[in-house]
Order: structure tokens, then sequence, then C-alpha cells
């Protein structure tokens, strides 16, 4: 009811006699408490369009804040490994050497993690601090890999796509040192199906060898391993204990031979972690420690020098001043592994060491 229909109800009830004064009066209460209802009503449904209106701002503005953070998102399309007979003989066989691999495992993510979170620039951190930890780690001698997400989560964050590469190439080292330590008839055979399943993946490194003097000429090569030398120096040995087991375990004929190869090698590793070799000024080679695993499986020999030549560099550009944010140590990260390590850059790639043959046809 209107305002002036209530007034008109009011004067005439004032004109009326009591009874009939009552009964109105009872009207005009009944319509005060129905519009006051009503009111209630309304004001309950703006408020619930206001709270609907604000739910859709707000939704609107999450898919908008969601659709920009899109472009840091990276699809994370982990593989399984290779499945064979000869899977895990290492871990099986040759415990020893198995439970070293795992420590280096430790030791790079705990590196990368480390450097991000300090800057690269405080020295106690990286070669005090983190180093010790990753030796007290080796010396637990870990039965299993660990689980490297764990140890670097926000370089896990940082640079996934380039962990995914480096993943992929250490279970082809795995695959390698399962096949050596196994009593797998067709050694010859295994590798090259290990090799060509990790050729498969789009995450493969290179199987051409790349000029790794050039690769150790960026305008921030050598930052880490002049600034923290004896960490340095300890990624180096990890690298010598990878390689320096191929031909000793592939000369040996019986498990007990196996182990009995591989024991020098230790001693001599676990020598370096104790007492790093500094005075080396560049990473131990495939070709130097195991000349014959070179030279009769070069292609997977190139692989784990690249992926160790990969190493350095990303530590070089998480160490590095220069690329000073994480989005440009991002950048560039992903600009080496994009230009020089996939195997779908071979075509384009000026670091790929040519052969006489490939210059001669180039010319």
């Amino acid at each position: 009811m209107s305002t002036i229909a209530t007034e008109t109800v009011r004067l005439a009830a004032d004109r009326r006699q009591p009874g009939e004064r009552a009964h109105l009066t009872t009207r005009l209460d009944d319509f005060a408490t129905t519009r006051q209802k009503v009111g209630k009503q309304e004001e309950l449904r703006m408020r619930i369009r206001k709270s609907m209106r604000d739910a859709v701002i707000a939704a609107l503005a999450v898919i908008a804040v969601g659709i920009a953070a899109c472009n840091q998102f990276e699809p994370r399309d982990k593989r399984f490994y290779y499945r064979a007979l000869w899977n895990f003989a290492l871990r099986e066989d040759l415990a020893e050497l198995d439970s070293e691999f795992n420590g280096v495992d430790f030791g790079h993510s705990n590196l990368y993690e480390n450097l991000l979170l300090t800057g690269g620039k405080d020295v106690a951190a990286i070669d005090d601090r983190a180093r010790k930890e990753t030796l007290a780690f080796i010396a637990t001698k870990p039965q299993l890999n660990p689980n490297e997400e764990a140890i670097a989560p926000t370089y896990m964050r940082l640079a996934w796509r380039a962990q995914n590469t480096f993943d992929e190439a250490h279970a082809l080292h795995r695959a390698t040192y399962d096949i050596m330590a196994s009593d797998e008839p067709d050694k010859d055979r295994a590798l090259h199906n290990v090799l060509a399943y990790y050729q498969q993946s789009d995450y493969a490194i290179t199987a051409k060898r790349l000029d790794h003097h050039r690769l150790d000429q960026f305008p921030y090569s050598k930052t880490f391993r002049t600034r923290f030398p004896l960490f340095n120096a300890t990624i180096w040995s990890y690298h010598y204990l990878q390689v320096a087991v191929y031909d000793p375990l592939r000369a040996a004929h019986s498990l007990d031979e196996k182990k009995q190869a591989v024991r020098p090698i230790l001693a001599t590793y676990r020598g370096y972690l104790a007492q790093p070799p500094v005075q080396w000024t560049f990473m131990p080679l495939t070709a130097e420690l195991s000349p014959a695993f070179a030279a009769r499986y070069q292609e997977i020999a190139n692989i784990f020098d690249n992926l160790h030549m990969l190493h350095d560099n990303i530590s070089d550009i998480l160490a590095s001043e220069a690329l000073g944010t994480w989005e440009e140590k991002r950048a560039e990260i992903y600009r080496i592994v994009n230009s020089y390590y996939l195997a779908s850059a071979d075509a384009a790639n000026p670091m790929i060491v040519k052969t006489s043959l490939e210059r001669e046809h180039h010319h």
C-alpha cells in the first residue's frame, strides 16, 4: 500500500465510530507490518545481489591472475625409466658404489637450492655449510636415491624443465651402470636400446660432442668455480666417479671382479671428498677416464660429458651477479637448455663439434 493510501485510511479511521476506528487501526498496523517485511525482504535481496556481484568480481580477478601466472607454469611430464631384467643390478650387486651415486644426487640439488637462496655470494654458506651437508649425507650411505624436489623445492619451481633434463640423463646414467653390473649377455644391444629410448624424449641432451671449452666462455662462466673452489672440486669429484667406473666394470668378468675393480676408484673418490682437487682446471671427461667405453659408446659418452657441462653452466648462472634476478637466471638457464642441449637443436647448434666429413659436406 502506498503512503497516500495509508494516510487516507488513517483519516477515514479518525472519522469513524470507535469500533470501526479500531478495525481500521488494526488494518493500518497490518499494513505497516507488511511494509516492514517487504522492506526487509528487499534489503535482503539487495545484499544477496551485492554478494553475488562481489563473488563474480573476485572470481574474475582470480581467473585474470591465473591466466597471467600460466606463463610461469610448466607441464611436469615425467617419464618412467626403461624397464628390463637388469634394472637395479647395481643396487643389488654393487651396493657400495650405488650408495655413492645416491649421495651425488643430493649434492647437485642441495647446491642449486643454496646458490639460489643465498644469491651465490655467501662463500661460507656454500663452500662450508652446504658442502658439509652434502658430505654428511654421503656419509650416511643412502640405499635409495633421494627425492630431489624435496631437497631443492625453490630451484625446481624456478627451472623444472632443466631439472627434468637432468633427471632423464641421470636415468640413462643409472641404466648404463645396471647393464655393466649385470650378467646381461648382450650389453651392446642393451645399451643401444636404452640410448634409443632416451633419445625419444624431448628432454634428451644431444649425443654429439659439444665444444666444452667454448661453452666455458660465457660472460658468467667460471663464476662458481672461482668463488666456491671447494664445492666445485667436490662436484668434479662426483663426475670423476661417475665416468671412471665404466672401463673397470666392462673389463671385469664376474661379480667378484667387478667389486674388486671399483674399490680403488672408490678410495680415490673418497680421498677427493676429504681433500677436494682444487688444482683441477677442467671437469673430468669420459674419454680421459674410461677411454674404451667412450670409444665403443661414443654417443653415450658425449651425452654424459654434455650433461656434466650443463651442471657447470647452471652453477655459474645461479652464482652470477650479472644475472641479478631469478627471472634473468631462469631465462638464461632455458636459453642454454633450448639452444645447446636438446637433441632437437642439433641441426643448428653452433656449439656442436663437427667431424671432418661434416665440415666437408657443409662447404
